[in-house]
């Protein structure tokens, strides 16, 4: 066996045993993982699978279970498409129609069935054919459809899922900030995104170059081989990753705002609305000094600026006091002293804020308005109308026509 072959194999064990880790500790992070998790299982698994079967031998003596990991080759892309989707949006779990996104799998089981149901000893004597040419697996164990444009749709779901994510990703803002400074290499979401898109990449170069050859006459076979070193290259970083940072990987909440957090001003943020500090009458403004807490200050500020809590529907008072680490009766003078507001207001304003940033961006021409109602964080769509016409004098809908009229 070959150093390489001993490097492919422990890269890509190690990435479907990782894939478990975030699948199973996926939902403790402040960013959920599980999906991830499967995404990368299934990746890992598929590539595993060939090189076992077929570059060290395996399917020879298991010619039953030649093509029976094909099928998970179309679901790796939907389940990056789904942690995405959730992280974003603030979801959990499977949506409505996520099934929809697993027909092209059970379509190609259907496809294959015709050669599943081959006896062994045929499956055996393909094996053997297949093992001079590993690559060329597709053409010769193939179903109904032609295995040209079985993976010709494979690979336009894989790339069409990525651009999916990254638009939105993109329309979110995700990939507006720090994208390129040294701080975005704590971002999971971006690194998980980036090392994905890089999987995706080498299966790119891989099935293009199967194609140019198929149709030439020729070989890719070496470009192939450059291309599952990238894919490997990029599970084994993702796992990497994983370990030697598991607080950014599996970052909780409480570890996000706790602490003694640093912050650079945020001159162009909604915050800016609320930043004169008043006063508090209620006590002596020395004690009420000695009383306040700069950390409880940037926790709040952390959890309506990063975790953009004001989006939760139902947020209440009890929840957010526990969540910033003080009682119910302390919150009100937080907010008073270094806000001038109080708690559903500045809920109430941040979200009303962020519906005019996303009816600005463009959120409308997609959406309805009850669903940019929703993405905020209302509950109705009569409180986002009240709230909204309350702070900007005109409703949602008024705002958006304006702003079609003048462009600003």
């Amino acid at each position: 066996m070959s150093g390489a072959l001993i490097f492919k194999l422990f890269i890509l064990s190690f990435a479907i045993v990782n894939s478990l880790v975030l699948a199973i500790k996926g939902s403790v992070g402040r960013i959920r993982n599980y999906f991830l998790g499967c995404s990368l299982f299934c990746y890992s698994l598929y590539f595993l699978v060939f090189i076992l079967w077929y570059e060290m031998g395996f399917i020879l003596d298991y010619p039953h279970l030649m093509r029976t990991g094909s099928p998970i080759g179309f679901l790796a892309a939907p389940f990056f498409y789904f942690f995405v989707r959730n992280n974003v949006n603030g979801w959990t779990g499977f949506q409505k129609w996520d099934w929809v996104h697993f027909l092209p799998a059970l379509l190609h089981i259907l496809d294959l069935m015709p050669f599943f149901l081959q006896p062994e000893a045929v499956k055996l004597e393909l094996a053997q054919q297949i093992l001079s040419k590993p690559y060329q697996l597709d053409v010769v164990a193939n179903g109904f459809i032609h295995p040209n444009l079985v993976n010709g749709v494979r690979l336009s779901l894989m790339l069409g899922y990525f651009i999916w994510s990254c638009l939105i990703l993109t329309r979110s803002g995700s990939m507006k900030t720090d994208f390129l400074k040294k701080s975005w290499v704590r971002n999971w979401l971006m690194l998980a995104m980036v090392l994905i898109g890089g999987i995706n990449l080498g299966y790119f170069i891989f099935r293009v170059s199967f194609f140019v050859g198929y149709a030439s006459g020729g070989d890719g076979g070496e470009i192939q081989v450059y291309a599952s070193y990238l894919i490997i290259a990029c599970a084994g970083v993702l796992s990497l990753y994983i370990h030697s940072n598991p607080e950014w990987v599996f970052e909780k909440e409480e570890d996000k705002i706790g602490g003694q957090v640093q912050r650079e001003p945020i001159s162009k943020s909604v915050l800016a609305e609320y930043s004169t500090p008043i006063i508090e009458n209620e006590l002596d403004p020395e004690t009420f000094q000695e009383m306040l807490d700069e950390r409880v200050r940037d926790r709040i500020i952390s959890l309506f600026e990063e975790r953009e809590i004001f989006r939760e529907k139902g947020l209440l008072v009890a929840d957010f006091a526990k969540k910033v680490g003080i009682s119910v009766r302390e919150l009100p003078l937080y907010f008073r002293h270094y806000f001038d507001s109080d708690f559903k207001t500045m809920v109430n304003d941040y979200r009303v804020c962020l519906a005019r940033k996303k009816i600005e961006e463009g959120y409308l021409d997609d959406f309805t308005l009850e669903a940019l109602g929703d993405h905020c964080g209302f509950s109705s769509r009569t409180t986002f109308f009240n709230a909204f016409k309350k702070k900007y004098e005109k409703s949602p809908s008024d705002y958006w026509k304006a702003f079609q009229e003048n462009g600003s």
